[in-house]
């Protein structure tokens, strides 16, 4: 297993062990049918007892590349238990429920990612749903580990300076990966709705945001590609 990182001294170790599937919903198919077999498949989860966290992260801003209905993003505190959470979807009731999501929704590819919080997000509403954006980013030639961390202390102070409640991470992309994807990593933002979303973009357009951004981020990397996604969680280990 290769996580792509970037030079550094100082070592820190991905928040969580990710897994990707970006899927189509089959013809005549939709959410109703996904949560359906969702529902099974979370109780085959609470029998096994694996650490497995999943969200569905469906398409709301994006371009005609795209050819995913959405992607369901699954963590685990560690490979080893997103390892235990794969082998168990290869027993013969892992196999069942398995074909019945690729029944409702085929999978288009399979990634894995190891996912590096920056900044805890703070739910307001605390309900399962919510809205992230994403986009891709590229390292600037000799930008180091440490820079990064300094950077994100930065990126922490001017949050906490505007009460901003929502998370932030990068995910650092592991096997499985298209060769279109030509960034180092993602950058993801998160908020309670699209309301909250709204007011980040007013606040990054008209309230100075994008150029705070780019006094602590402009010299190490630069970012676009950017999608927006509505994220609605359907298991948690917390």
């Amino acid at each position: 297993l290769m996580i792509r990182r970037p030079p550094r001294s100082t070592r820190k170790e991905s928040s969580a062990a990710s897994d990707v599937y970006k899927r189509q919903y089959a013809d005549g198919k939709d959410m109703d049918d996904l949560l359906k077999v969702t529902e099974e498949w979370n109780e085959y989860a609470d029998e096994t007892g694996f650490q497995y966290s999943a969200w569905i992260f469906s398409v709301n801003f994006y371009s005609d590349e795209e050819a995913a209905d959405f992607f369901w993003v699954g963590a685990s505190p560690t490979w080893e238990e997103l390892g235990k959470a794969q082998q168990l979807m290869r027993e013969p009731e892992g196999v069942k429920i398995n074909s019945k999501f690729d029944r409702v929704t085929p999978c288009i590819d399979h990634v894995n990612w190891g996912y590096e919080s920056v900044r805890q997000s703070e739910s307001a509403d605390g309900d399962d749903i919510g809205v992230s954006t994403i986009v891709w980013c590229t390292l600037t030639e000799g930008t180091t580990y440490d820079q990064v961390l300094a950077a994100d202390k930065k990126y922490n102070d001017y949050s906490d300076s505007q009460e901003m409640a929502g998370g932030a991470g990068r995910w650092w992309p592991g096997s499985g990966l298209p060769s279109r994807f030509t960034a180092d990593f993602l950058w993801s933002q998160s908020t309670d709705n699209l309301v909250e979303w709204g007011k980040a973009v007013d606040m990054a357009v008209n309230g100075g945001g994008n150029q705070a951004m780019q006094s602590i981020y402009g010299d190490l990397m630069t970012c676009d590609n950017r999608a927006v996604y509505d994220v609605l969680q359907v298991r948690s280990n917390n």
